[in-house]
């Protein structure tokens, strides 16, 4: 039987925009650079949910990664 591919989970608060954009669906370089932007700005993250902050994250989007991410 084949075995599951192991998801690999990204740290949304340290990642670089091409990790980002490589590890979680539905995000390309602008969302990507947008999470860097809001991050730069604010400071880290303090839950997974704080995403839908970030303009262009949908709340479809951050249920569709909740699994692949990280905050530490």
């Amino acid at each position: 039987q084949p075995t599951a591919k192991k998801l690999q989970t990204v740290n949304i608060n340290s990642a670089d925009a091409q990790t980002l954009e490589n590890s979680l669906k539905g995000i390309g370089p602008k969302r990507a650079a947008a999470i860097i932007a809001y991050r730069t700005q604010n400071g880290p993250f303090k839950s997974v949910d704080d995403l839908t902050k970030v303009k262009g994250i949908s709340q479809k989007v951050l249920n569709e990664n909740r699994s692949r991410i990280a905050l530490s």
